[in-house]
C-alpha cells in the first residue's frame, strides 16, 4: 500500500555539534561525486557499505526511509547512492546552522523554486531567504524541521509530483501545524521546500514561534500531523475506505441499540438472567438516584465505570465484535498510509468514536427507570436546519463560488454516481477559504458529525467559528448547540449561552427553540421560565414546530406557566396534521370538561391514529366502546383498540378483556381502573428503615406525581 513516510527533529538552540564527515560529504557532493545511469546498476561499492553502515548506526530511523527500503530490495550503486543522499539531507541540521540550513533547503539542486529560490511559507506571505535566514539565526528557541516523503509513483499518481500542489496542501494545514506544536496562529512561522527528486519526491519544513519559549511537541501531536497529511495527500485512494468505516459505525451503532432494547423488553420476563441486565438494573437504580443530564460525559466516575464495564459486555456479542473488527479493520487502512506500526486495538467501551454506545446503554438504563414512555413528551423532531435554509439565506453572497459549492453538494448525494464526499470536502474548503460562509458551515457540520468524512472536532470549530464571525446565525446555532450539549467538545455553558443567544436575536427558530427548553429545564444554563417563554413564542411564531408542540404542552399542564387550554389548542392546531403527538394532546384538550368537543377530539385522535398513535387508538376505542358523546359502535372500538394493543399498549389490551361484557360501560372502567390504581399504588412504595431500625414502607412522592399524570394521560383519571 501507499505510503508517506515522515520525520520529525528540532534543532536546540546553540547546540555546538560535530558530525565527522558528514559536513564535508554535503558540501561536496553534490559537485564531487557523478554517477551516470550505467554505474547505478553496478555492485555496491565498500565505501558505500561501510558509509551506510555508519549511517545505520548513527540515524537508526533512516531504515523507514523508502530509499532504504529499495536499497535492501535491491542493493546496488544507485540505490546505495540515493539512501546515502537522503539520509545525509534529512540529518543536514545536525551538521548545519540554522541560517546554513535554511539556505540549503532553499537552493540545493532539484529544489524547485518559486522565483529566485524555493522557499514558501503560508498564503499571502512573502519569502525574502536572507531575511527568513538571519532571523532563524538569532532565534534561541526550538526550531522544528519536519520531511515528507513519496513514492515516485504515488506522487505522479495522488498529484504531488510538483511544488505547488505540496505548497496548497501544507497551507491549508497551518491550523494542524499550530494546534499540534503548540503555537498560536498568530506566533506560528513555518516555511518549506519541494525536492523534486526523481524516485523519491519531498518537502522540507521549518517550524518554528515568534515567542521563544512556545512551542513543543509530544508524540500525540506527531500522530495528529501525519494522520492530518495522510488524509489530504490519499484522499482519493481513501474514499472508499471512509465509507466503508462509516458504514460499519452506523450499523454498529444500530444493531446495538436494539440488542438494549431487546435486553430491556427480557427484564421482569421468565428470562434467565444474565450479567448485562443484572448491570443494566445496577445502572437503572444508580441513574434514579443521579441529579442533572444523563449523559456519560456528567456521570460520576463509578457510574461511568459500570456504563464501560456494560459496554464490554456487549462486545461479547458475536455481531458486535464482528462489527467492531471490520470498522478498525478499515481504520487501520488509514493509519498505514503514513505507518507500519500499528497501534494496540481499544475496547469498544474506550473509543471515543462509539460515544454513541455508551449513551445508548444510558438510554436503555433510563428506560427501566421510567417505565412505559409517558405519550405526552416532546417528540424527537428535527432540530436542525437543512442545507436547503442556509444556502437561501446567503446564497446572495457567493457570487464566484456558487457553481463550485453546488458541485460539492452534487457530490454528497449519496444516491448519486458522483458521491464523493473526501472530493466534496476539498472544494467546500476552496470555498471557505474565498470567504462563503456557508461552504463553512457546512464542512464545520461534516467535520463535526463524522457521518460523511472523518471526524475532525477541532477543524470544525474552526470552520464554524469563522462563519459566525461573519455573523452566519447557522453556524453560531451549532456552536451553541455544541457547546450546551458538551458531547463533542467539553461542555462550555457561557460559549454556549453566548452563541445561542446571538443566533436567536439573529431570528434563528432552531437557537431560539434550544435556548429557551434549556433554560426551562434549568440543568445546565439555570432555570428561567419568563426567558424560555419569550424564546419558545419567537421559535413557534416564526413556524418550528418543536416549539409550537412544548408550548402547547406547557400551557396545558399548567405547571410552569398558568394554564390556558385555549393557547395550548392554538399552537397544537398548527402541527396537528403532521405531528401525531401534537394531535394526540389537541384531542385530549377538546375532550376535557372545559372544552367538551367530542367531535372535535375525534377528529384529532383520528388524526393521531392515522399516524400510528397508539394512545389515540385507545382513546377512540373507548369512545366508542362506552359511547361517550357518540353512538355506541362496539365493532369500531374494538378495531381500535386490537390495533392499538398490537402496538404494545396494555391499557388497550385490558379494555379488550372485559369488551364482551355484558355491563361493559361504568363497570369496566371501575374494574380496569381498580386494577390499575391497586397496581400503580404498589410501585410507589418503597422500603425505608424507621428511626427504630424496623422495616416500614412509605411513599414515592415522585413517582406517585408521575403516575398520576399518566393515568390522566390514559383516561383513567379525570383531568
Amino acid at each position: 500500500m501507499a505510503r508517506l513516510v515522515t520525520k520529525f527533529k528540532y534543532l536546540k538552540p546553540n547546540r555546538k555539534q560535530k558530525a565527522g564527515g558528514y559536513a564535508k560529504y554535503i558540501a561536496t557532493r553534490e559537485g564531487a561525486e557523478k554517477i551516470d545511469e550505467s554505474f547505478r546498476y553496478s555492485f555496491v561499492s565498500s565505501k558505500q557499505c561501510k558509509l551506510i553502515e555508519k549511517i545505520l548506526k548513527d540515524f537508526p530511523d533512516t531504515k523507514e526511509m523508502h530509499e532504504y527500503k529499495d536499497y535492501v530490495a535491491n542493493p546496488n550503486a544507485g540505490n546505495a547512492s540515493d539512501f546515502i543522499s537522503r539520509a545525509i539531507e534529512d540529518n543536514a541540521h545536525i551538521a548545519m546552522g540554522r541560517k546554513t540550513y535554511a539556505d540549503y533547503i532553499a537552493t540545493r539542486p532539484r529544489a524547485e523554486r518559486f522565483g529566485s529560490h524555493g522557499l514558501f511559507t503560508d498564503d499571502g506571505v512573502e519569502v525574502k531567504l536572507d531575511e527568513v535566514s538571519e532571523e532563524l539565526n538569532r532565534h534561541n528557541g526550538n526550531v522544528w524541521t519536519v520531511i515528507l516523503s513519496l513514492r515516485r509513483e504515488d506522487a505522479e499518481r495522488l498529484g504531488f509530483g510538483e511544488g505547488a500542489r505540496w505548497r496548497d496542501m501544507l497551507r491549508s494545514e497551518t491550523q494542524e501545524l499550530s494546534e499540534n506544536f503548540k503555537i498560536s496562529l498568530d506566533n506560528l512561522k513555518w516555511y518549506a521546500a519541494f525536492h523534486n527528486e526523481s524516485h523519491h519526491p519531498h518537502v522540507h519544513m521549518i517550524v518554528y514561534s515568534k515567542l521563544e519559549d512556545e512551542g513543543y511537541l509530544t508524540e500525540r501531536g506527531v500522530q495528529n500531523l501525519r494522520s492530518a497529511f495522510a488524509r489530504d495527500i490519499f484522499a482519493q485512494d481513501l474514499v472508499s475506505v471512509y465509507e466503508e468505516q462509516t458504514l460499519r459505525r452506523d450499523e454498529l451503532k444500530r444493531y446495538s441499540k436494539e440488542y438494549l432494547h431487546g435486553i430491556v423488553q427480557d427484564i421482569g420476563k421468565d428470562v434467565c438472567s444474565s450479567e448485562l441486565q443484572e448491570k443494566l438494573l445496577r445502572l437503572a437504580e444508580r441513574l434514579s438516584k443521579t441529579n442533572g443530564k444523563k449523559v456519560y460525559g456528567y456521570l460520576k466516575a463509578d457510574v461511568k465505570a459500570l456504563v464501560r464495564s456494560i459496554v464490554d459486555e456487549l462486545e461479547k456479542d458475536a455481531r458486535i465484535a464482528e462489527l467492531y473488527a471490520l470498522w478498525y479493520e478499515q481504520r487501520e487502512q488509514v493509519i498505514r498510509t503514513y505507518t507500519e506500526t500499528l497501534p494496540e486495538r481499544i475496547p469498544l467501551s474506550e473509543n471515543d468514536a462509539f460515544k454513541y454506545v455508551r449513551n445508548a446503554v444510558i438510554q436503555a438504563a433510563m428506560q427501566i427507570v421510567n417505565g412505559p414512555k409517558d405519550e405526552t413528551e416532546l417528540p424527537r423532531q428535527r432540530v436542525n436546519p437543512s442545507d436547503e435554509e442556509v444556502e437561501k439565506k446567503y446564497g446572495h453572497r457567493m457570487r464566484t463560488t456558487w457553481e463550485l459549492y453546488f458541485w460539492a453538494k452534487r457530490l454528497l448525494d449519496r444516491e448519486g454516481e458522483e458521491y464523493n464526499p473526501h472530493r466534496a470536502a476539498e472544494l467546500l474548503k476552496i470555498c471557505a477559504e474565498r470567504g462563503n460562509t456557508v461552504a463553512m458551515y457546512r464542512l464545520g457540520k461534516m467535520c463535526l458529525t463524522g457521518e460523511e468524512i472523518e471526524k475532525d472536532v477541532p477543524a470544525a470549530l474552526k470552520f464554524l467559528e469563522e462563519a459566525a464571525k461573519d455573523k452566519n446565525e447557522f453556524a453560531e446555532y451549532l456552536l451553541g448547540k455544541t457547546y450546551l450539549e458538551g458531547e463533542e467538545v467539553k461542555r462550555d455553558v457561557v460559549l454556549a449561552e453566548r452563541y445561542l443567544k446571538r443566533a436567536a436575536n439573529r431570528g434563528n427558530k432552531y437557537a431560539a427553540f434550544t435556548l429557551g427548553k434549556a433554560l426551562l429545564e434549568g440543568d445546565v444554563l439555570g432555570k428561567s421560565v419568563l426567558q424560555a417563554l419569550e424564546l419558545l413564542t419567537a421559535s413557534a411564531q416564526d413556524g418550528f414546530a418543536p416549539a409550537r408542540y412544548l408550548l402547547g404542552k406547557l400551557y396545558y399542564k399548567g405547571e410552569e406557566i398558568e394554564q390556558d387550554l385555549k393557547k395550548a389548542l392554538e399552537y397544537l392546531e398548527k402541527i396537528a396534521r403532521k405531528d401525531h403527538n401534537a394531535a394526540y394532546l389537541a384531542g385530549k384538550i377538546c375532550i376535557t370538561e372545559a372544552e367538551r368537543n367530542t367531535d372535535k377530539a375525534i377528529q384529532y385522535f383520528r388524526m393521531a391514529a392515522e399516524n400510528g398513535n397508539d394512545f389515540a387508538e385507545y382513546r377512540l376505542g373507548k369512545i366508542y366502546l362506552f359511547g361517550t358523546g357518540v353512538k355506541r359502535d362496539k365493532e369500531l372500538a374494538l378495531c381500535y383498540l386490537r390495533s392499538s394493543a398490537e402496538k404494545g399498549n396494555v391499557y388497550a389490551a385490558k379494555l379488550i378483556e372485559y369488551a364482551d361484557e355484558k355491563e361493559a360501560g361504568k363497570k369496566t372502567y371501575a374494574a380496569i381502573g381498580a386494577l390499575w390504581l391497586l397496581h400503580d399504588m404498589a410501585r410507589t412504595m418503597v422500603q425505608k428503615i424507621d428511626p427504630g431500625g424496623r422495616l416500614c414502607f412509605a411513599a414515592d412522592k415522585k413517582l406517585r406525581k408521575k403516575i398520576e399524570e399518566k393515568k390522566q394521560a390514559q383516561g383513567l383519571k379525570q383531568d
